[in-house]
């Protein structure tokens, strides 16, 4: 233990010899530093709670906080996020229960409706039942997409007649709301529709409405084939297809253009406006050409021979054309001719028609007709001029025979706005260059001022300190042996003090343990 005792002896010196404000520096820092292990130490034994759910409506709220108090879990509401949380090495748990009991339910209701059977309900009851769990079911489907934070399903199916002109066909409305910052686009509609459509049955597309919590009928925007969603000031706006495309093809001109003559003459320097025309129309175009062969007859297909011959002495088989010939039992008197002979031969070709058939399908899309007009800044020759024409005509497919037209003509821009602009921007640098200086100036004032007041403060307090009283000074043993009268005036004392010193100056580290060994000593 003696280390110790040394240690502690060393500790006191040393706060011993600190000045009151050193102590209080001390002091409050070792507060702060355990105060702050204290605080962390308190912090990390805390549970940290994670999200059970969020967006949640307010029926799946009250159950599941009623599980929640039921099972005695601890848990927190937090308002902003619909959210409730929970300690975080239970969220899985609790998740996987709250789904054994079928929460949260969305804020509709499935067929879980079933679950709990009723008796004595009506036919009308019964089918009010069925049309709310399938709502539900659908809702909680339609949810699924991305964009879709909300949906609400109303269907209506009427009752059936007995005469199929008196039927009114099934219908259905659709109210969608979307997530923040998402925007939904036709074919999500579309797939809406016909999630809906194929859900009920006997609902067809065309009688299903979409409308989202904005007042827009989404529905309506797909029944035409050349509309599509574009992003405008307001919102989601309707522009025509055909439209767009033309508008693509006049930007992709406009930049070729304008990037092109901006390597000459500078940016900002060129301004290119182009009208593209474009043929929509779809057209099919067919034709039949009848092509003879090489002997100008065709191909042969079929070919028939027919050939007769007899000999005898009667007449020809066939006779003599007329009544006696042609009747039967009709007898005539015959008179035979010895010797007669009769040939006869028939050939019947059928010829194969040699036909070509084109068929040509224009696809739509092509370039109709084209203008342009091109601006430079500056004044150019009438040479120049056609010079550049002569260069931006290939470029863009200016094309004469479709009736196409090139204009480029030179002016001086107008420089007026940018030169204010830039005005501005030079009177908003100043002023921020002024106002930092200024506030540099301030601050090495504010500087000045403090340390004039330090210097000054420390010259009062040297003033005000009293002055310090010189210690009689001890002569030396030389001093004492050569003069014997000083020792009469200093004595004993002051030899013995002399020696002291110089034993000290010749040996510090046996002082200092000498000293140490007393200050042990005393406490």
């Amino acid at each position: 233990m003696e280390w110790f005792r040394r240690l502690r002896g060393r500790l006191g010196l040393f706060w011993s010899s600190l000045k009151p404000w050193q102590k209080l520096s001390i002091a409050g820092a070792s507060v702060m530093a355990i105060s702050a292990v204290a605080l962390t130490v308190l912090w990390a034994g805390k549970p940290s709670y994670e999200p059970l759910f969020t967006a949640l409506e307010v029926g799946d709220q009250s159950a599941i906080v009623a599980y929640l108090r039921e099972n005695r879990i601890d848990y927190k509401l937090d308002p902003a996020a619909n959210a409730i949380l929970v300690p975080g090495d239970i969220v899985h748990e609790t998740r996987l229960s709250l789904a054994q009991g079928g929460l949260p339910k969305g804020g509709s209701v499935g067929y879980e409706i079933f679950d709990t059977s009723k008796m004595g309900l009506s036919e009308f009851q019964q089918k009010i039942t069925y049309l709310r769990a399938l709502e539900g079911e659908l809702e909680r489907t339609i949810r699924q997409i991305d964009s879709v934070d909300y949906a609400k399903v109303n269907i209506v199916i009427p009752e059936q007649r007995l005469f199929l002109e008196q039927q009114q066909p099934s219908t259905a409305s659709v109210l969608v709301r979307l997530k923040t910052g998402m925007q939904i686009g036709p074919d999500q509609v579309k797939s809406i529709i016909h999630l809906v459509s194929h859900g009920v049955q006997g609902l067809l597309p065309e009688n299903i409405t979409v409308v989202d919590t904005s007042g827009k009928v989404l529905s309506d925007l797909i029944d035409q084939d050349l509309l599509m969603y574009g992003q405008g000031g307001d919102g989601r706006t309707v522009s025509s297809v055909q439209r767009e495309l033309e508008r693509q093809h006049e930007r992709e001109m406009e930049n070729k253009v304008r990037v092109m003559l901006e390597r000459v003459f500078g940016p900002g320097k060129v301004v290119a406006r182009i009208k593209v025309d474009l043929d929509f129309d779809r057209k099919t175009s067919s034709s039949k050409e009848y092509i003879p062969g090489e002997t100008g007859k065709g191909v042969i297909r079929s070919q028939q021979n027919m050939e007769e011959t007899y000999t005898g002495t009667g007449g020809p088989i066939g006779g003599a054309p007329g009544t006696t010939t042609n009747i039967p039992g009709y007898a005539i008197a015959q008179q035979h001719a010895a010797g007669s002979e009769y040939s006869k031969t028939e050939t019947t070709n059928n010829y194969e028609i040699t036909t070509r058939e084109t068929q040509q399908v224009i696809t739509p899309g092509a370039i109709r007709r084209l203008t342009a007009s091109v601006l430079v800044d500056g004044e150019l020759e009438p040479g120049r001029l056609t010079e550049l024409r002569a260069l931006v005509a290939p470029a863009i497919g200016i094309n004469p025979d479709r009736g196409d037209e090139l204009v480029i003509q030179s002016m001086k821009f107008s420089t007026t706005f940018a030169d204010s602009l830039a005005e501005q921007l030079r009177a908003q640098q100043r002023m921020q260059l002024i106002f930092g200086l200024s506030a540099a100036a301030i601050l090495l004032l504010v500087a000045a001022l403090a340390g004039a007041l330090w210097m000054r403060r420390r010259k009062m307090r040297r003033a005000a300190m009293p002055a310090p009283v010189e210690r009689e000074r001890i002569p030396t043993i030389q001093e004492l042996l050569s003069s014997p009268e000083l020792l009469e005036a200093q004595g004993e004392l002051a030899v013995l003090e002399e020696q002291l010193r110089a034993y000290a100056r010749s040996k510090p580290e046996e002082i200092a343990n000498l000293t140490q060994d007393w200050l042990a000593d005393e406490s």
